[in-house]
């Protein structure tokens, strides 16, 4: 017999009720009359249920209060939920044979270290002779978990027939198929979304597993990995995700849960863990995958470099290496250890050795796809409109250096957003939250990460270079796979020279912004350290925050100044640092790996004096592209004045020609110069005034004259054709 009904419910323990497996539903005349001697299937409105004896219960709240001992799974919470409707179930007394599967925890193992499987199974056999059972379902009490037993699955009942509750005979046989830790609860909760940028590490991990089984190879070598990725790209979900899917036993272990302040007491505590496991494997026997977890691996076994000074903490990390050490060397065949770490260059060095943690997956960035892939996955799971088409793709190549926490961040606030407005504005949203959101990349290392807004139409005239930019760069990042059909490979470097003032940066920050790449800028002065080796570690993090946000474009400003050409008689003193930066340099341009848009790095270095470059940076393959940067002519110069007059109120009588011809041999800086020194002299001649006119630029130009000489512009077309 079913009853339709549909009432708020809560959980039984909010009143003080001492009887179990009860739902109290209210005295309400419209609802059906429910027998007192039925038991029920209790169904909640997302599809899972209780085995309760539903009561009556006189108050004037209307609402449901369930008890969750006996429920259809683990993860049962009545909380939030409604009553939807009740089925009855005939009783079968004094069944005498049940399996059963049994989820422990940790606590379990701590009080009763020698517990054994036969031991188990009068402690369950105890407390669910007093429950009202049915094949399949879940119980969980508060006294089984002061025990250390979270919940215990009924698997099968033979003499029992489906879709009828039952009790067990007091001399009933209990068989324990298998026994399980539960999940941590410092591991996340799995999402759907996720799955779509984890198919490669889970399939590594997966590998592990099947190795872990082959007896020849456990005994030989302790099975170990370690998941390397930056912070934020869901390390800790993908071990989550890993153990749901093969209801592994795991014992987790944190730097904050095993530290103490003691000598001797880390140590200690990584023992009684490593114990534990072997005792759990050997007592218990259990069917599946025992995994021990060790979070953020740097923390307990960092390198001697990245530990303080003090000779009292050098000791410390010492033991406490040496000890895990030896845990991971004795350990037992069938247990699989996995360490996380988001900074694998801090551990120590004997931690990656072969036989320890020599195997390592690496979790990449998403890529463009995937970060498309997520962000759609997210907005159904979390109900948020979809964006398509466009919208979506312009998210998904606009985050580059996104890691999954990172969008997850920027969906949130969108979230919030939408559900506060009353009509929101999907496009505009999006729009704003990706240009306040940071990749956290970017902000872990003093290397500035950022995205260009505007492209060549900020830049007046050089339609000639422009072109040539379009046909030797942007063409081969636009069209990558017709490159790659033809056996081309893509640009690494591009040196931009021509005389100063010439809007050869202004050039850089518009082709990162036209080849939708992020912009790394640095100069001599960012690069420089009174600290020997401090200069190639920058040039080294600013290589690797490119290869974390690519495709990423880092610009060189003043090359000449960072790395000169090498000369006989540059022996010490700055030509040594230059030696050793131009070096740094060298090694990590030929390490850039070419062929794909998504992970490409582009390298764009300027200089006034060409000259002064080391040969070894002009071969091909480092600095693949010299493009001269000359000074503006007259169809180019007409163009920047038309720009300025976009953002300054010239007069409609103001006379361009007369301007243009008169500014010979001036750089966009003059121009600019120019138009600013114009602007201030009509303010000097009138406060009030609301137009540039010619007679502010005629007493101006009698003044200004240019910072560039002739001479300075034949050498560098000189240059050119060298």
């Amino acid at each position: 017999m079913t009853t339709k009904i549909d009432i708020k419910t809560y959980a039984l323990s909010l009143l003080d009720s001492v009887e179990g497996q009860r739902c109290y539903i209210p005295e309400e005349e419209h609802l059906p009359p429910i027998p007192k001697s039925y038991w029920w299937r209790c169904i909640l409105s997302n599809g899972s249920y209780a085995i309760c004896r539903v009561v009556r219960r006189a108050g004037s709240e209307y609402c449901c209060f369930l008890d969750n001992a006996v429920t259809s799974s683990v993860e049962f919470s009545p909380t939030n939920q409604r009553l939807t409707s009740i089925e009855s179930l005939t009783l079968v007394r004094n069944v005498t044979k049940v399996s059963c599967l049994v989820f422990a925890t940790e606590m379990l193992l701590e009080k009763r270290p020698e517990l054994d499987l036969e031991d188990l199974v009068g402690d369950v056999g105890i407390f669910l002779r007093c429950l009202v059972l049915e094949k399949g379902c879940c119980v969980r009490l508060k006294y089984l978990s002061r025990i250390g037993i979270d919940a215990i699955q009924v698997l099968d009942a033979p003499d029992v027939p489906d879709n009828q509750c039952f009790t067990l005979d007091r001399r009933a046989v209990i068989h324990i198929v298998d026994v399980r830790l539960a999940m941590p609860n410092y591991l996340p909760t799995c999402t759907k979304y996720l799955s779509e940028s984890f198919e490669q590490p889970m399939a590594a991990l997966e590998q592990l597993l099947e190795t872990s089984k082959c007896s020849l190879l456990a005994h030989r070598f302790p099975t170990t990995a370690l998941i390397v990725g930056p912070v934020g790209c869901g390390k800790s979900m993908l071990l989550a995700k890993f153990l749901r899917r093969h209801e592994c036993s795991c014992f987790y272990i944190t730097s904050t849960q095993v530290m103490s302040p003691h000598p001797g007491g880390t140590e200690l505590e990584l023992r009684k863990i490593f114990q534990a496991a072997r005792s759990f494997k050997a007592n218990m026997l259990p069917s599946r995958p025992i995994v021990i977890i060790i979070e953020d691996l740097e923390l307990i076994c960092a390198s001697w470099s990245s530990s303080s000074g003090a000779a009292q903490n050098s000791n410390n990390s010492l033991r406490i290496a040496a000890q895990l050490y030896k845990l991971i060397d004795e350990l037992d065949p069938g247990i699989i250890c996995l360490a996380t770490s988001s900074h694998p260059d801090y551990l120590h060095e004997h931690a990656r050795r072969a036989g320890r943690f020599g195997r390592e997956i690496a979790i990449e960035m998403p890529n463009e796809e995937q970060r498309g892939r997520l962000i759609r996955a997210w907005c159904e799971e979390h109900e948020l409109p979809i964006p398509h088409g466009a919208l979506l793709d312009h998210l998904a190549k606009n985050t580059q250096g996104y890691v999954i926490s990172d969008l997850t961040l920027m969906l949130c606030h969108v979230q919030q957003d939408v559900l506060v407005q009353e009509v929101p504005n999907l496009y505009e949203i999006f729009r704003k939250w990706l240009k306040h959101t940071r990749p956290s990349g970017s902000r872990a290392t003093n290397v500035r990460v950022g995205k260009m807004t505007v492209g060549f139409e900020s830049i007046g005239g050089m339609d000639a270079l422009k072109r040539k930019l379009e046909a030797s760069v942007l063409a081969g990042l636009h069209h990558g796979k017709v490159f790659a059909r033809l056996g081309l490979s893509l640009p690494k470097g591009v040196l931009l020279y021509g005389p100063p003032g010439c809007a050869k940066t202004s050039i850089a920050k518009c082709l990162a912004k036209e080849a939708n790449m992020t912009f790394i800028a640095t100069s001599a002065a960012e690069v420089y350290s009174p600290y020997v080796g401090s200069a190639e570690r920058y040039i080294t993090r600013m290589f690797n925050a490119a290869r974390k946000n690519a495709p990423c474009l880092i610009f060189l400003d003043e090359i000449d100044s960072l790395v000169g050409r090498r000369t006989v008689g540059s022996g010490g003193g700055g030509g040594q640092v230059q030696l050793r930066i131009l070096s740094t340099l060298l090694t990590e341009m030929d390490g850039i790996v070419g062929g794909s848009n998504e992970k490409h790095i582009l390298v764009v270095a300027a200089t006034n004096r060409p000259e002064m470059i080391d040969d070894a940076l002009l071969r091909p393959g480092r600095f693949d592209k010299l493009i001269h940067v000359p000074a503006p002519d007259l169809e180019s110069r007409m163009a920047l004045l038309q720009l300025h007059g976009k953002r300054m109120p010239f007069d409609e009588n103001l006379d361009l020609v007369t301007i243009v011809l008169h500014t010979e041999g001036y750089s966009g800086a003059d121009i600019c110069n120019l138009c600013n020194e114009a602007a201030i002299q009509t303010f000097q001649r009138d406060p009030q005034a609301t137009k540039i006119e010619m007679q502010d630029f005629a007493k101006v130009m009698c003044k200004l004259k240019s910072s560039l000489t002739h001479s300075q512009i034949d050498a560098y077309y000189k240059f050119a054709k060298v």
